[in-house]
């Protein structure tokens, strides 16, 4: 069942019972006040009837009648004397009925012998052929005799009212639930439009629709809800799209680790199969080991930085206070080498400072991207590894390292790709210089552990300018 005819239902049971009770109420309290209205006038006429009777009586025994005989005739003279309509009266002497006006009947009899037992005024409402009729009854003595009146007269009108008011209220309710089932409907329709529409935004988003949003237009809780429900669908939409960009990177991870070693060890297997096939002068059987040597460091040094990041994407590291000067010096030992094999002139500026990290790892990153700035520059060229403090207040920074080369340099696209795994800008140039395009992965993975940011700046044939940016709050 919806919403809406569960508040209909709801309200509709709650406002019959209200309104019946109210009505029940009001109707009871005014029958009561009409019957009460109607025992007083029939008490009253009884009163009369009891005073006239006596007085009648007394004169008769004054005039030394005999009573019995009297009573009938006196009965007809007060009945005459009675302007009341609706009303008759019978009187008792002894255990006979001496004067009715109708016939007795077993409410006349009840009414007398509950008299005859109590003794005092009573009163009965006996229902007889669709009429309501109170009995009110009297007693006096004379002589040894019981003289018993009893008047008897229509209270019909109080139950008529009654009936009459059950009816009409009876409408006027059928008239106030139909009206206000059209109001409930309509307002619990227009409450709950909201609710349907979220119902309906969610089975959108279940079919894979997940840029679609609810409007918010109340600022009640179903808007509340509805707020909720679109950063809920925002932060699933967000989290699907990390998914299949993780799911993205992992099958180009695949393929791009898959195509780097099959290189290589077509090249392997080649120069193996040659070897083993056929007999080769010296020179070129070292020239084909030269080849499977070489290759075979390739895949030894991709293997170090593939175990390196997936270590470091799987575990914390430890963290201490290190001197940037001799993170420097420790980076100048492994470089040093293959600059000067190659001419390059590496000029270095490293102001001190203390930075918060793990000593080793900033010197695998620094070493990657002096590696990278060596692979990019001419022989004989100029590479510049400068350390500086940020002295502005409002920058977020606290300190710089930064590689500067003057080599082939990058375009925009690939400086936005320079991170994934295997991407190489050159790949062949990286090949022959021994890089297998996992080395900026490892820089980015260290330097998100790290809390730092890094910033390169390049533009084709003009170099590339590489920043690592330590931040306040972390050193």
């Amino acid at each position: 069942m919806k919403f809406r005819y569960k508040v209909l239902i709801t309200n509709l049971i709650l406002l019959s019972v209200s309104l019946g009770l109210v009505g029940y109420l009001m109707i009871h309290k005014n029958f009561e006040l009409a019957k009460e209205t109607q025992i007083s006038n029939a008490v009253i006429q009884n009163n009369l009837v009891q005073s006239s009777v006596e007085y009648e009586v007394l004169q008769a025994l004054n005039r030394e009648e005999s009573v019995k005989g009297a009573l009938p005739d006196i009965g007809a003279q007060v009945s005459s004397g009675m302007r009341a309509e609706n009303v008759t009266f019978f009187i008792y002497y002894g255990d006979k009925l001496v004067y009715n006006e109708t016939e007795e009947n077993a409410n006349l009899k009840k009414v007398w012998e509950a008299q005859q037992e109590d003794g005092n005024k009573n009163y009965a409402i006996f229902e007889e052929d669709g009429h309501y009729y109170i009995y009110v009854t009297a007693a006096s003595k004379v002589g040894d005799e019981n003289l018993c009146m009893i008047s008897r007269s229509d209270v019909s009108d109080a139950y008529a009212l009654r009936d009459r008011e059950i009816r009409y209220f009876r409408l006027i309710l059928f008239i106030c639930l139909m009206i206000e089932s059209l109001l409930i409907y309509v307002i619990s329709r227009y409450l709950t439009r909201p609710l349907e529409q979220l119902n309906r935004v969610a089975e959108e988003i279940t079919d894979g629709s997940y840029e679609t949003r609810i409007t918010v237009k109340s600022q009640d809780e179903v808007g509340l809800l509805a707020e909720n429900f679109n950063r809920m669908a925002e932060a699933v939409s967000e989290k699907i799209g990390e998914l299949q960009g993780m799911v993205r990177k992992r099958d180009q991870f695949v393929a791009d680790f898959t195509h780097e070693i099959k290189t290589p060890m077509t090249s392997i297997i080649g120069y193996a199969d040659t070897m083993r096939s056929m007999e080769l002068p010296r020179e070129e059987q070292l020239l084909a080991l030269s080849y499977i040597f070489s290759e075979g460091r390739r895949l030894e040094r991709m293997s170090v930085k593939l175990f390196d990041l997936i270590y470091l994407r799987e575990h914390e590291m430890e963290k201490e206070a290190v001197q940037a000067e001799n993170v420097s010096s420790e980076v100048l030992k492994v470089v040093t080498p293959s600059f000067a094999a190659k001419g390059l002139v590496l000029k270095e500026n490293i102001e001190p400072a203390v930075l918060y990290g793990n000593k080793e790892l900033l010197v695998t990153a620094l070493v990657n991207l002096l590696d990278n700035a060596r692979k990019a520059s001419k022989e004989h060229g100029v590479i510049e590894f400068s350390g500086k403090r940020i002295q502005e207040e409002e920058n977020p920074f606290y300190y710089e390292l930064s590689v500067k080369d003057y080599g082939i340099g990058m375009t925009k696209e690939e400086t936005e790709r320079i991170c994934d795994e295997f991407y190489m800008a050159d790949k062949s140039r990286a090949r022959q210089e021994g890089g297998a395009g996992i080395g900026m992965s490892l820089v980015a993975l260290i330097l998100e552990h790290h809390q730092a940011e890094l910033i390169v700046e390049s533009e084709p044939k003009k170099g590339t300018k590489m920043r690592i940016c330590f931040r306040k709050e972390q050193n």
